[in-house]
């Protein structure tokens, strides 16, 4: 097995972040988009089955995790396989480890 190496832990996005991506520009529903980026986090990390972003690629699983809290609060009773977009699966799709 691999040596992994953290540099750095901490929150992959900020709730301003995520807003302005998916252009939101009032404070309403903080609460639910937060919710959303929490869910859109682990079903992103649980499709590569990875328990964190691997280093390095921050930016390629935080665009992802854009797409899916964008189609989240747009479409919330959208009816997909794994909930993932597909624009968002093809992004983090090199990264996933699948077992043997």
């Amino acid at each position: 097995m691999a040596d992994i190496v953290i540099k750095e832990l901490g929150p992959l996005w900020t709730i301003d972040e995520v807003k302005a991506a998916i252009h939101v520009d009032h404070d309403d529903d903080d609460a639910v988009i937060q919710s959303y980026m929490d869910a859109a986090e682990k079903a992103l990390l649980r499709f590569c089955n990875l328990s964190l972003v691997p280093f390095g690629q921050e930016a390629v699983f935080k665009v992802a995790g854009f797409l899916v809290v964008g189609a989240f609060y747009d479409d919330r009773s959208a009816e997909t396989e794994d909930g993932i977009p597909a624009a968002a699966r093809r992004l983090v799709y090199p990264y996933r480890w699948l077992p043997l």
